[in-house]
This record gives structure tokens, C-alpha cells and sequence, in this order.
């Protein structure tokens, strides 16, 4: 009878170590993942950097040359890099949501004619504007407005 039982926990005790191992390795594949994860999104961010400098078409021998010859001298001054780097992001970000949110000429042109719309209709673009988003300039909208703009026309 006691070997039985004897026998038994060490069943159990081997199907809690088989679990554990399991789960270890689980465990470990997550965390790989998770690095490899990081590290492609880490070498697209850096590729991204040469294309904005438009090196992406570069060859690789020569940028790697270059930057083994320079690397002394990026560490020596990485703080100006750093600022030098942070100041050409943000405004590439400024430019690109300007680009992206603000209208343009072409949609100012398709306000005005909108205008006309509006009247025709007996209502007032530039109330509707300010009651619906608080903006009394046609520049200040954004696109996303200047579409519900148009949509609202469609259904007068």
C-alpha cells in the first residue's frame, strides 16, 4: 500500500514538473518574441531615419564605412546629434499633420462655392461652422470637418 502511494506522488510531482517546464518554455518563446518584436521595430525605425535623409538607396558597404569612420566623433558630440535629430522629428511631424488635418487652397475654393450652396438653402456656412466646431476661419478646419461639412449639404 505504500509503495502505491509512494508511486502515485511521484506521478503527480512529475506531471507538476512536466506543467512547470511547459510553461517555462512558454515563457521563454514569449520573451524571444517579445525581443524580436523590439529589434524589428528598433531596425525599421533606423531605416526609416536613412530614407529621411534619403540614404535609403545607398550602398550598404559605403554607409557602414562611413559610419564606422564617424562614430568617434557622434559619441564625442551625441547630445547636439541629439537635439539637432530631435528638432528635424518635430518638425517633420508639424509639417506631416499640417499636410494630413489642414484644408488647402482646393477645399477654401470648394467652401466658398458651398457657401453659395448654403444660401440657396437659406442657411449660413459660416454659423453652422462656428455652432458645429467652434472655429471661425475656413483654414482652421480640418479635413475630417470639411468632409462632415459636405456630407451635412448632401443631406439638406
Amino acid at each position: 500500500m505504500k509503495i502505491d502511494e509512494l508511486n502515485e506522488k511521484i506521478k503527480k510531482n512529475k506531471e507538476k514538473f512536466q506543467k512547470l517546464e511547459r510553461d517555462k518554455k512558454i515563457k521563454l518563446s514569449e520573451e524571444n518574441r517579445e525581443k524580436r518584436r523590439k529589434r524589428a521595430r528598433n531596425l525599421i525605425m533606423l531605416g526609416a531615419l536613412f530614407e529621411i535623409e534619403d540614404l535609403h538607396k545607398e550602398d550598404a558597404s559605403a554607409l557602414l564605412g562611413f559610419l564606422h569612420e564617424n562614430k568617434s566623433i557622434f559619441f564625442k558630440n551625441k547630445n547636439i546629434y541629439f537635439k539637432i535629430g530631435e528638432n528635424l522629428l518635430q518638425n517633420r511631424k508639424k509639417v506631416k499633420n499640417k499636410e494630413v488635418n489642414e484644408i488647402g487652397k482646393d477645399e477654401i475654393k470648394e467652401l466658398l462655392e458651398l457657401v453659395n450652396i448654403f444660401k440657396s438653402k437659406n442657411k449660413d456656412l459660416g454659423v453652422f461652422i462656428q455652432e458645429k466646431f467652434k472655429k471661425k476661419l475656413f483654414q482652421d478646419l480640418t479635413k475630417n470637418e470639411f468632409q462632415i461639412i459636405k456630407e451635412y449639404i448632401k443631406n439638406l
